[in-house]
């Protein structure tokens, strides 16, 4: 009897000293190593384009001219094997999972994204990998904002404008077109006066053009040698280049 409650004390006891060094290897010095490596976990974008195809997007396109949609690359570096890191967006709210083996031999990964015609935010989240003492420990957040295309962008509307944040390619926070035509309008009033006669023939034929054909997103009215010509754009991300 006597010698079955050793035996079992001993077995309690060398489990309990598993558990402890288990617990242990996981300490503070640990962790603030791994902290400093998911820190090195950086985010960034690129703008890139490829071609696609015209009828596609522009109706009644007869010509051949090479028609290209731009979107970005994300790209994510400082990738090891003791990390792996948990991207989260604000647009479809798809959850993806980087690890190392997933990147390429310097540690860096990359995935297209063409949803431009809103801006995004994507929130990382940098975890300690299995390969390490502490796995699954939350250890850096990160964020990156990707903006979206300005679809008054190349318009005639924005023609010599480019300096106002409201024709810029990209933004970064979505407007109502109404008040954004509205800021480019009172923009354009703001310039005439400034300069005077100097180019108020011109901001003034498309101040005149503008009051009469309201800018409406889908589509366009273009005035060729006095000629009204309707230009249907499915998305006016995709341009001839």
């Amino acid at each position: 009897m006597k010698k079955s409650v050793i035996i079992a004390l001993c077995s309690m006891l060398g489990f309990t000293g598993l558990i402890t060094a288990n617990a242990s290897a996981c300490n503070n010095e640990e962790l603030v190593k791994l902290k400093k490596t998911a820190s090195k976990v950086q985010a960034n974008y690129v703008e890139k384009e490829e071609e696609v195809d015209p009828s596609t997007y522009y109706a009644g396109k007869e010509n051949n001219d090479p028609l290209y949609e731009n979107y970005f690359s994300v790209m994510f570096s400082g990738l090891s094997e003791k990390v792996y890191v948990k991207i989260d967006n604000d647009y479809n709210e798809e959850t993806k999972f980087i690890r190392y083996q997933d990147a390429s031999s310097e540690g860096i990964y990359s995935f297209d994204w063409k949803h431009t015609d809103n801006v995004v935010k994507f929130t990382y989240e940098v975890y300690s990998s299995s390969e390490t003492s502490c796995p699954d420990e939350k250890l850096f957040t990160g964020y990156i904002i990707l903006p979206m295309y300005n679809d008054f962008y190349g318009t005639i509307m924005c023609d010599g404008l480019e300096e106002l944040e409201a024709c810029h390619k990209y933004i970064s926070k979505k407007v109502d077109p109404a008040k954004q035509e509205e800021e480019i309008m009172k923009y354009l009033e703001s310039k005439i006066k400034k300069e005077g006669e100097k180019n108020k023939k011109w901001y003034q034929r498309v101040g005149d053009f503008v009051a009469s054909h309201k800018f409406l997103t889908g589509f366009s009215i273009v005035v060729i040698g006095g000629v009204a010509t309707t230009v249907v754009v499915k998305n006016k991300r995709k341009r001839v280049k």
